[in-house]
């Protein structure tokens, strides 16, 4: 009787975290959504208003998807790349001219609790053991929210575009450091996080969403680093994908590296 009981407990503790991931994911969407409508609202924009019902329209099939047909797979990974796309255009398209507006103002605090509830969600999962941990450089979810905010980027000029993606890239290198727990993972973030926000997006001179990037940023780190913490795997474990895959591929990751820092100190010599 007491495994038994245990085992309910332990059944109705996973529900609850459960629920609250349920619970972060929905204030986001309600967020997203109250957000582009604003922006529909003072620009009359009708492209905003088709992305916006294509976008309600995308995620009701993946939950149709995911309750009747148990594709969980599929439903999962479209709605993930709709999130990422649509967090993307929240933060892309932004102007002064609603910046006063009592929706855009309730947008705000509903990307600041998005923020909270994932994050604590994520630790809370991690306290309670919910989450086994994988050896794993890059997750399906985070890749397909990267993809899709990469894609949000391609509605501005081909240059500016370019800049996002770079840094997106970036960004999945970042995470991919966190998981691999290297020795300057946390100064990494510390310093890409200060060059991003006072260095790069003042610099391509767009106006963007600080709220809504903040948001994208945030659930996107806050399991690698807490996995600096929590997380059990050994070196050798934490490297299986990167030395289980052949020698060409860790022969091409080496060489693109390489390259990457020459084009980088050549450029840099240009700058000088």
């Amino acid at each position: 009787m007491t495994r038994l009981e245990e085992a309910n407990r332990e059944v109705n503790m996973h529900s609850s975290v459960r629920y609250l991931g349920y619970l972060a994911r929905i204030n986001l969407l309600v967020a997203i959504c109250m957000g582009l409508y604003v922006r529909w609202e003072k620009t009359a924009d009708a492209l905003i208003l088709v992305i916006f019902i294509l976008g309600l329209f995308v995620l009701g099939i993946a939950s149709i998807l995911y309750y009747y047909f148990s594709m969980e797979t599929a439903s999962l990974s479209l709605s993930n790349l709709w999130f990422g796309f649509l967090l993307g255009l929240l933060c892309f398209l932004n102007n002064s001219a609603f910046k006063n507006d009592v929706k855009e103002e309730a947008t705000k605090y509903l990307l600041l609790s998005a923020i909270v509830l994932r994050v604590l969600c994520s630790l809370v999962e991690r306290i309670c053991g919910c989450i086994h941990h994988r050896p794993t450089l890059l997750t399906t979810v985070e890749f397909l929210e990267l993809v899709g905010f990469a894609i949000a980027s391609t509605t501005m000029l081909v240059e500016k575009s370019m800049s996002i993606i770079l840094l997106v890239m970036a960004l999945a290198m970042l995470i991919i450091d966190l998981r691999m727990k290297s020795f300057l993972a946390i100064p990494n973030l510390a310093i890409f996080g200060a060059i991003a926000s006072l260095l790069f997006f003042p610099s391509l001179r767009i106006p963007t969403n600080p709220f809504a990037l903040a948001c994208f940023f945030s659930c996107l780190i806050s399991d690698p680093l807490l996995d600096v913490y929590f997380s059990g795997l050994s070196v050798t474990e934490r490297w299986k994908p990167y030395l289980y895959r052949g020698k060409i591929c860790r022969r091409l990751s080496v060489i693109s590296v390489g390259v990457i820092e020459l084009i980088f100190f050549i450029l840099a010599a240009f700058k000088l």
